[in-house]
């Protein structure tokens, strides 16, 4: 049974705090009472369904205030700016410059990640281990290159860099792609937010490919190139359009 119990008590992390005591001594009770592999095949059907209960039993958790929504809103609209400077003034900035402000424009999703990943920590119950994944959620897809980046330099390793890379764009696809199917936005809005997704991955990844690694200058390049034709527009309209949205007043959880 200890290994019953160590199983059980995995499990529960995924429900909120207030049910996990009851929902784990109410299981071994079940099991207690079953033996043999009969028992096994309960305990892996109890652990099955922990996801599906928990989505049952999760309170209602308050919207995020308007405060901390509306400021994502500005940071994304000042990034809306800095991404047009740099495509219209290709010649007034040097490459490194716009290299670096398209490096920068993931950090102005910071804001609306933080207030997702927080929210959805305490819709799961909170707790120390919610509230870490949340951190590194924020400081992975909410400033992509730069945290990553530096655990690269610090770890000096350049895999760090290219995973890095990935967060922000992935995120976006996950979080637009949700928001379509659940309908919790303008159809047009998650599309958008797919695009510039779909944008910032390739950019992202183009330019640590470029940098870290030299035989993949030639494709890496072009795919840069292809990404900031996609990312420049869809990230504008996307950026001023969910930017507004939350200056409003709207819940940085339903952003899109």
């Amino acid at each position: 049974m200890r290994m019953l119990r160590a199983l059980l008590a995995v499990a529960s992390a995924l429900l909120p705090r207030a049910h996990r005591a009851r929902w784990r001594e109410e299981s071994l009770a079940v099991l207690a009472g079953v033996h043999g592999a009969r028992r096994w095949w309960f305990a892996i059907d109890t652990v099955v369904k922990v996801p599906l209960l928990s989505r049952q039993v999760r309170q209602p958790v308050p919207p995020p205030g308007r405060w901390p929504a509306a400021l994502s809103g500005l940071g994304l609209l000042g990034a809306s700016v800095a991404v047009v400077i740099a495509a219209l003034n290709p010649f007034s900035l040097s490459e490194d410059a716009a290299e670096f402000l398209f490096l920068l424009a993931p950090c102005a999703m910071a804001g609306v990640v933080a207030v997702r990943s927080v929210h959805a920590a305490r819709a799961h119950g909170g707790g120390p281990l919610a509230y870490l994944v949340a951190a590194l959620v924020t400081a992975g897809a909410g400033t992509g290159p730069v945290a990553a980046g530096a655990l690269s330099v610090a770890t000096d390793t350049a895999m760090v860099a290219l995973i890095g890379a990935f967060l922000p764009g992935t995120w976006l696809l996950a979080v637009s792609g949700t928001a379509l199917a659940r309908r919790t936005s303008p159809p047009a809005l998650a599309v958008l937010g797919a695009l510039t997704g779909a944008g910032l991955l390739g950019v992202l990844l183009g330019l640590q490919l470029v940098t870290h690694v030299p035989a993949a200058r030639g494709p890496a390049s072009a795919l840069t190139v292809v990404s900031v034709v996609l990312l420049i527009p869809a990230w504008t309209v996307w950026s001023v359009w969910t930017g507004c949205r939350l200056i409003r007043g709207r819940p940085a959880q339903r952003m899109i």
